[in-house]
């Protein structure tokens, strides 16, 4: 085991012996699944040198280059850090608690995924900006309606109605001397439900502003940094090579104000209507409140859309966004005027409606004021169509169409068990006003639409996976150019082998004969060409997805319209499936990661969509998970600070979700210090693959163009492997080229060879993890290394084999750096 010797402890802190940081530094950056630090650096015992418990960089022993690798410039000695980002996304099993947050965090991801036309263009830029803030706002908005239905409909007032009040132990606030009997009170326990749940969301996402609050490094002058922007990352015009792009402290503030201060009018508002609607009689005094509640409530909304409105526009000045956490005040006087009104209204029998009166009207006019700003959102996205080839289509609306989808279907669903579970339900107001003891009623809309709109989301995903999987079976070859090299390949191994050895040695290919033997079937290597073909076709098959979301959207839209207008009533087992569905599918989810928290391939089922929804700021909805990219970015950044600043250079290597931290850091010249060259090694790269399909008007050529030796950030080198049989990463553009002139890109064939030895199985698909143990990959990064160590430019000979060139794995022709340890297993 590696005896680290490279620190120095302290009582609170522990910082690196300068010394110790002059040189070549190659600093790894892992990817999704919170990989631990010995599993990347190979060493049983590194010792963390920089960070916290959560998130930090780890040493191990340094990378010793023998003499002879060291003089032809094949290798150089080094020291080896990772920087352990995982705890950030994956550390505690508490998290994931934050998948209940899940449409909060599309509609924050809606915002982010304009097309480059639209971002082109400042008007449909603003037109974009306001449809995805509005969204945002009304998305909250939804969540607290439904959450009246629940507790102040279905919960305080039609469980009183009915009489069922007194059967459940957990209604016994329904029973309390002041307030039963008082229809009013009963429904304002009722609206402080949901209140207090916006409030602990608030409270829980205030609790990861600590993200936000890591501010990104900058260069001493004469005055200290600005303080942090109060506009959203969104509004800035370099995107993600602005240097306060994560500087997000002050813009989650405001908007996180910004939503609660609406969703207190909206609350005020539905309070006072419903009141009003179940009052007695009443002084003048006390109907004044009402109008004092609603006009408040009323006015802290229409700020609230007119700031939205503002901001989109670029017409608000940072004096009035200051300003911003004073809209709280009128939010909470009509709150507060509401319930007091609520309070004040006198006992009386329970009014024989089948529903909350007045809901329906709350229900009827916020219900059309939603579907206005999604008409906004699709005519957005109409606009930004063209010249979005390659893309996911129509992202942004429908990934915002997708949040109102999860959250009405969980939310409406929780409100069908609510009701079950205090007492028998119908569809028919008559019949739940009948009877001695009443029934709850939902609306056949709810009642038969959430579990056919659950069931066509299931029945989308079932055909989108049975069209994958017919075109998964009509695969049997793998592409000529692909078959080509295997074969050529093959057959430069194969010639110089002789005698008894030739006969051990069988390819993939054709598996039933040794290679000097050409009587075989030539179709017998079917089976393996097949399975490496279809494990390509998957590796290829994560732009389907555009077809799987449209899928689901139309075909909730659809079922949607025939329940409203056509009043479909589904048979009893099917009702009750969806329902089930609906209910029980996001507890299940988290209750099967919890449980497999522990096994890094199941928590890594999700792991990647997670941490590329959760790499966003926070700029469009602030009640969507913490954004760990406002530390992460800012800290690898301090990092390769600290090491240039002590004498060293650094070698970042970086796989999978760490590679888009290393662009996100690199593309920010400003944020590092003048004279550094760092050199970049990127595997598993998802940057053009997934986050050029995903959001295109943000990883677009220009910010992959700054990432090119000679270009404006600073990289000295940069090499960047693909396998055609990765789902996540691949290439990143063909035109650009190393510091030596070979291309940026390195495609590597997956597996390396087609051949094997008699007996053993052949040889398989390493698909997004195979990276970290391929020779093919570490020979060329000992070789920019070594460029970092010397004055010399890095030698100019194609060390790695390529989809045109393929590998010959004669471990006698292997550089002895590759042979000897520097090579470990790891995710």
């Amino acid at each position: 085991m590696p005896v680290p010797r490279h620190s120095v402890a302290l009582s609170s802190v522990q910082l690196p012996v300068t010394a110790e940081c002059g040189g070549v530094t190659e600093l790894r950056v892992h990817g999704v699944g919170g990989t631990p630090p010995d599993a990347v650096l190979g060493d049983l015992a590194p010792e963390q040198v920089s960070g916290d418990a959560v998130a930090g960089f780890y040493r191990s022993s340094d990378h010793r280059a023998s003499d002879g690798d060291r003089e032809a410039r094949l290798d150089v000695t080094r020291h080896v850090e990772v920087y352990s980002w995982g705890g950030l996304t994956s550390q505690s099993k508490v998290r994931v608690l934050w998948l209940a947050l899940l449409p909060f965090l599309l509609a924050n991801l809606a915002g982010w995924m304009c097309s480059a036309t639209t971002r082109e263009s400042s008007w449909r830029f603003r037109l974009h900006r306001l449809a995805s803030g509005l969204g945002a706002l009304a998305l909250t908005v939804n969540a607290a309606l439904i959450a009246v239905l629940i507790s102040a409909d279905v919960v305080a007032y039609q469980t009183a109605r009915a009489g069922l009040a007194r059967h459940q132990w957990w209604l016994a606030p329904l029973g309390w001397h002041l307030v039963a009997g008082h229809p009013a009170r009963q429904v304002m326990l009722g609206v402080l439900v949901p209140a207090l749940f916006v409030l602990a969301l608030t409270w829980l996402a205030s609790r990861t502003w600590r993200y936000e609050a890591v501010r990104p490094p900058y260069r001493i002058g004469d005055k200290q940094k600005e303080p942090a922007r109060k506009v959203t990352a969104a509004t800035l015009a370099a995107g993600l090579a602005d240097d306060g792009f994560w500087d997000g402290e002050s813009s989650v503030r405001l908007i996180t104000w910004l939503h609660v201060a609406v969703v207190a009018g909206f609350l005020a508002i539905t309070l006072g209507v419903t009141t009003k609607a179940l009052a007695v009689t009443g002084s003048a005094h006390v109907v004044a409140l009402e109008w004092i509640a609603i006009s408040l409530g009323g006015a802290t909304v229409v700020l609230g859309v007119g700031y939205v409105c503002l901001d989109a526009l670029g017409a608000l000045p940072d004096e009035l966004r200051g300003r911003l956490p004073f809209l709280l005040g009128p939010g909470g006087a009509a709150l507060i005027a509401a319930g007091v009104f609520a309070w004040l209204q006198p006992a009386g029998p329970t009014p024989r409606a089948a529903e909350l009166p007045a809901m329906g009207s709350v229900i009827g006019w916020t219900t059309p004021a939603i579907a206005a700003i999604l008409a906004v959102a699709l005519i957005s996205m109409l606009l930004g169509l063209p010249g979005g080839s390659g893309t996911l289509i129509g992202g942004p609306w429908v990934t915002l169409m997708l949040a109102f989808s999860v959250l009405n279907t969980l939310l409406l669903g929780a409100e069908i068990w609510v009701a079950h579970l205090v007492g028998p339900v119908t569809s028919n107001a008559a019949d739940a006003l009948s009877r001695p003891q009443g029934k709850i009623y939902l609306p056949q809309v709810i009642a038969s639409g959430v579990p056919l709109v659950a069931w066509a989301a299931v029945l989308a995903v079932l055909v989108a996976g049975l069209i994958e999987g017919v075109r998964w079976l009509g695969i049997r070859q793998l592409p000529a150019g692909m078959a080509r090299d295997y074969r050529d390949q093959a057959a430069t191994f194969r010639d110089p082998v002789t005698g008894p050895r030739s006969h051990w040695y069988w390819s993939g290919l054709n598996p039933f004969s040794p290679p000097g033997d050409q009587s075989g079937d030539p179709g017998s290597g079917q089976d393996w060409e097949q399975k490496i073909a279809r494990t390509k076709f998957l590796g290829d098959a994560a732009h389907d997805a555009t077809w799987l979301l449209w899928g689901i959207i139309v075909a909730q839209l659809v079922m949607a319209l025939c329940v409203w207008r056509l009043h479909l009533q589904p048979p009893v087992v099917i009702r009750n499936v969806g329902v089930l569905i609906a209910g029980l599918a996001l507890p299940a989810l988290m209750a099967f990661l919890y449980s497999a928290w522990s096994d890094p391939a199941k928590r890594r089922t999700i792991g990647v969509l997670w941490d590329v929804g959760t790499f966003w700021p926070r700029s469009y909805h602030p009640l969507s998970p913490p954004c760990y990219t406002e530390r992460a970015v800012p800290e690898l950044q301090r990092r390769m600070w600290w090491l240039h600043d002590n004498g060293g250079r650094v070698a970042l290597v970086a796989h999978s979700q760490g590679a888009v931290l290393a662009t996100a850091a690199l593309v920010q010249p400003g944020c590092r210090p003048d004279g550094d060259h760092p050199a970049l090694v990127t595997f598993g790269n998802p940057v053009c693959k997934l986050y050029s399909w995903g959001f295109p008007a943000y990883f677009d050529r220009t910010l992959v163009e700054r990432l090119e030796p000679g270009g404006q950030a600073r990289v000295s080198d940069w090499c960047n492997f693909s396998y055609p049989t990765d789902p996540i990463g691949g290439p990143v553009a063909k035109d650009l080229r190393q510091a030596d002139g070979n291309p940026v890109d390195h495609g590597l064939l997956d597996p390396a060879e087609c051949y094997y030895v008699y007996g053993q199985p052949p040889p398989s698909a390493k698909g997004h993890s195979g990276y970290w143990a391929d020779p093919r990959v570490w020979n060329l990064i000992n070789q920019i290394a070594a460029g970092q160590g010397g004055d010399a430019p890095v030698a100019a000979t194609r060390a790695v084999p390529s989809l045109e060139e393929p590998a010959v794995p004669d471990q006698q022709a292997m550089p002895r750096s590759s042979r000897s340890g520097g090579l470990v297993r790891r995710r």
